[in-house]
């Protein structure tokens, strides 16, 4: 027995399996450090395309109707009477995810029975059975099934989780409206509506409210929250949740004091209740100024944040971050890749161009910060080109590698990073030599107004 005040002494090896442990458990193991993060700044104050001198990026006026145009849409469910979708496409949904009926493998008939169980649990057959406004208060999650699990284990890994749950829709910060149209026959499940996603979710993370309470959340001024996963306590200190960046709450105090908001709990009968809660710098009034500096502090807060498929574990995947860092100046996205290339703004589309065309005009009409770059089922924010090498900001898992036999394979990222549009291209040599996007790329979508800056260039 080791004497009390004596410090135990670890050898070299011990040292070095405790600490790869650490890692793994912490979720770092396992992850490969690509070229492009190791030698590009991951600091997004390092690519500000001018002075920080605090002047806006756009048009004031364009910010307060882009500001009215995300309110009016963050608000959206509570106007419905009626859902927007049908049974049936409720039901096509989940079907991608049914295995092929003439696949006997164990895991085909375990996934079978999984989504068979929760198919039924849906009870569509009197579908819609509520028309209910509510408001999420705490972060929920979407599934395209009411069932918490994904349907199967991970390919070729027994036990373990698949770490991109296709059933996952998305996350939702709490304090979002949203609209309830149907419940599961064992109660616990409800479909909603928000204003960027819908699905299935646990109902104790949900609260009804009615129009007093819609009338007194609607009519603001609103706070924004502006650094991730932000504590709100009650004036008594007691815990209450955490609130992601973008999150919106309306203001209990008076722009220039010291910031509280209204946050919703749910009461012991699936009622709203309002607390106060104290934001001592965590937030600012809804929209953030569009400024260099804000961008830059806002686009830290999210690097290097792990990657999430539809915001499982608390995380975010491509399209969620770059929505979630837009969202507090006012700018509103949809939640999926491809809806936000083609409703984001201006859309050019790419497809058909030779590499080299594509590259000219991301360098050329790219706007840094207001730019976004599509490929199916993948989205990235274009930040600059400071050495005529266009430089992405995305949240993705893996890059494609192939070996010097000719295999192919993939190094997981798993993170937001700053890249160039050729990440991992080390691991490709000339098998590859477009990198995994710009090949790819089908679109680029202008957010916004024209810079100023940009037409005195």
């Amino acid at each position: 027995m080791r004497r009390q005040g004596v410090p135990h002494r670890i050898n070299g090896p011990t040292l070095a399996f405790l600490l790869a442990l650490v890692l793994v458990a912490s979720g770092c193991g396992n992850f490969d450090v690509i070229r492009d993060i190791r030698e590009l700044p991951q600091n997004h104050f390092a690519y500000l395309p001018w002075d920080n001198d605090g002047r806006l990026r756009v048009d004031k006026d364009w910010q307060e109707e882009m500001k009215e145009r995300y309110l009016e849409n963050h608000f959206l469910p509570w106007r419905g009477e009626a859902p927007r979708v049908t049974s049936d496409e409720v039901k096509a949904a989940w079907l991608p995810f049914v295995p092929d009926p003439d696949d006997g493998s164990r895991s085909a008939r375990r996934r079978r029975s999984r989504i068979r169980r929760a198919a039924a649990n849906t009870g569509l057959h009197n579908y819609p059975n509520a028309s209910q406004p509510g408001i999420t208060t705490a972060t929920v999650h979407l599934r395209h099934l009411p069932i918490a699990v994904p349907p199967a284990d991970a390919p070729g890994r027994p036990g373990r989780r698949d770490p991109l749950d296709k059933l996952q829709v998305s996350s939702v910060p709490p304090g979002t409206p949203v609209h309830i149209y149907h419940f599961s026959k064992d109660g616990v499940w409800a479909l909603v509506e928000t204003g960027f996603a819908r699905g299935w979710t646990k109902r104790k993370g949900l609260a009804a409210v009615d129009p007093d309470f819609m009338h007194r959340w609607e009519r603001g001024p609103q706070a924004v929250i502006v650094r991730d996963k932000t504590p709100l306590r009650r004036r008594d200190g007691r815990f209450l949740y955490r609130a992601p960046l973008g999150a919106l709450f309306p203001m209990a105090t008076a722009p220039g004091e010291k910031l509280e908001v209204y946050a919703p709990v749910r009461g012991k009968r699936g009622g709203v209740r309002i607390h106060t809660a104290v934001l001592p710098g965590e937030a600012a009034v809804f929209p953030l100024p569009l400024t260099d500096a804000n961008l830059a502090t806002l686009g830290n807060e999210l690097i290097r944040e792990p990657y999430g498929w539809g915001g499982m574990n608390g995380r975010r995947d491509c399209s969620a971050m770059i929505r979630d860092l837009l969202a507090p100046f006012g700018i509103w996205l949809p939640r999926h890749s491809a809806d936000q290339a083609r409703e984001g703004g201006t859309f050019i589309d790419l497809t058909g161009l030779a590499t080299a065309e594509k590259k000219r005009l991301i360098v050329d009409r790219g706007i840094p910060y207001l730019t976004l770059l599509w490929l199916k089922g993948h989205i990235m924010l274009y930040i600059g080109s400071p050495s005529g090498e266009p430089l992405v900001f995305h949240n993705f898992w893996s890059v494609r590698t192939i070996s010097a036999a000719g295999r192919p394979g993939r190094k997981v990222v798993g993170r937001a990073a700053i890249t160039t549009l050729y990440p991992g291209r080390e691991f490709n040599g000339a098998a590859d030599p477009e990198g995994p996007y710009l090949a790819y790329l089908q679109g680029m979508t202008l957010i916004g107004p024209v810079i100023v800056a940009k037409l005195e260039n």
